[in-house]
């Protein structure tokens, strides 16, 4: 009986001492970046048959429950922190090549460019195609660390009005003279090597056709740089009705060409087509200099872009937000993050916002979801219970010295 009472007592006293184990491991992560608090589940052992009846014979430790609740989220000053509003952990592959999961999405850019998180773990994400959607592919996000290439531009369209009661000019289309063309409009170009280059057109209201209503005829030259020398196809007409909408000339069959030095020769495909005949025209076109990273920014939906000094804004891949049947089934790891177990059962990793997948919050860190106040309380109680599984074993200890005295005497 004796022994039962001792191997009962210390039973009390282990499951305790584990307690306490969990309750000192929330508080010492209080301030941990995506820690979840962890408490233990206690389970009653049997002991001897008492009249028919099995005696409890002590505590054993069921296992470790862990709390994946919504922890707080805090702003951040770095734009590569990142936190989930919502379910799902962040998806990292280790330094084996295992994919480990975690709440943790601090992230600093490494030396190859990709996103280093918990425990030196490299987040993963999907690549996006050419209409800025997620491929189905996970990998590392890796952002570019070199200049980005240039583009030449290749579509010039111009939009806007012009004035319908602009004098009519009869003298020929000449840029270097003012007095021959009412308006003018310039948009910045880039060749294939990134330098820009200004291409102006000149707008000269030729006065009306011989149609019936009158179709009002306007006339355009096209300079780069201030020169036409070296343009083909930089010459043209147009037409508006007497409502003022374009009927004739609004894209010119060829496209406009330019040589450029140590360059490849442009080619611009030129589009009238939004000019109307009531006030002030503009231009815009496409294409692109050189440019230089400049900063990384994410959205909610967990897509990672980065910005350049020739103010192009570069989409790099989208963060992946793997989710769980069973999060309690997780197995914790070195450096925090967890590990999927047959408990756990198969991720399903997907976009933030797709399916049970929580969103992003961009800049800002989830904090530990750690009750402080609780965790006092509850090593207070664990007192209370390590003293009263301690004072049982006394007791025992008197009985058994008490039993030792009758049998010496």
């Amino acid at each position: 009986m004796s022994g039962n009472t001792l191997s009962i007592t210390q039973t009390g006293l282990q499951g305790v001492d584990t307690a306490l184990q969990a309750v000192s491991d929330n508080l010492a992560n209080a301030n941990t970046t995506g820690y979840q608090s962890e408490s233990i589940d206690f389970e009653t052992l049997l002991g001897s048959l008492v009249g028919g009846s099995t005696l409890g014979g002590g505590v054993g430790v069921a296992g470790i429950d862990r709390d994946f609740s919504q922890g707080a989220i805090v702003q951040s000053n770095s734009t590569t922190d990142m936190a989930i509003q919502g379910n799902g952990l962040f998806v990292y592959q280790d330094s084996s090549g295992n994919q480990v999961y975690s709440r943790d999405g601090h992230t600093i850019i490494g030396a190859a460019g990709t996103l280093i998180g918990p425990n030196g773990s490299v987040l993963q994400g999907f690549s996006l195609n050419a209409a800025g959607l997620p491929s189905g592919i996970l990998g590392a996000l890796t952002i570019p660390q070199g200049v980005e290439a240039p583009t030449a531009s290749a579509n010039v369209a111009l939009s806007g009005n012009l004035d319908s009661t602009n004098a009519v000019i009869a003298a020929p289309l000449d840029p270097t003279n003012p007095a021959t063309y009412n308006s003018s409009v310039s948009v910045q170009v880039y060749d294939s090597l990134g330098n820009s280059h200004v291409l102006t057109f000149f707008f000269q209201n030729s006065g009306p056709d011989a149609s019936t209503p009158p179709n009002e005829i306007w006339n355009w030259e096209a300079t780069l740089d201030g020169s036409a020398a070296g343009l083909a196809n930089n010459t043209g007409s147009f037409k508006f009705d007497n409502t003022g909408n374009m009927v004739s000339g609004a894209v010119p069959g060829s496209a406009l060409t330019a040589t450029v030095t140590g360059a490849a020769p442009l080619s611009l495909g030129l589009n009238f087509s939004s000019l109307t005949q009531f006030a002030t025209a503009n231009a815009t076109a496409d294409g692109n200099g050189v440019g230089t990273p400049l900063a990384v920014q994410v959205d909610n939906s967990g897509i990672v872009s980065v910005s350049y000094s020739n103010g192009q804004l570069v989409k790099v891949g989208q963060v992946a937000v793997a989710t769980f049947p069973s999060e309690q089934g997780l197995a914790l790891t070195t450096g925090g993050v967890y590990q999927q177990t047959n408990a756990s059962g198969t991720p399903t990793i997907a976009t933030a916002g797709a399916g049970a997948s929580g969103t992003i919050r961009p800049s800002s860190l989830e904090s530990s979801n750690v009750d402080t106040t609780s965790g006092l309380v509850n090593l207070v109680v664990l007192q209370r219970s390590f003293q009263a599984n301690a004072k049982a074993l006394q007791t025992e200890d008197s009985v058994l010295g008490y039993l030792d005295q009758l049998v010496t005497q």
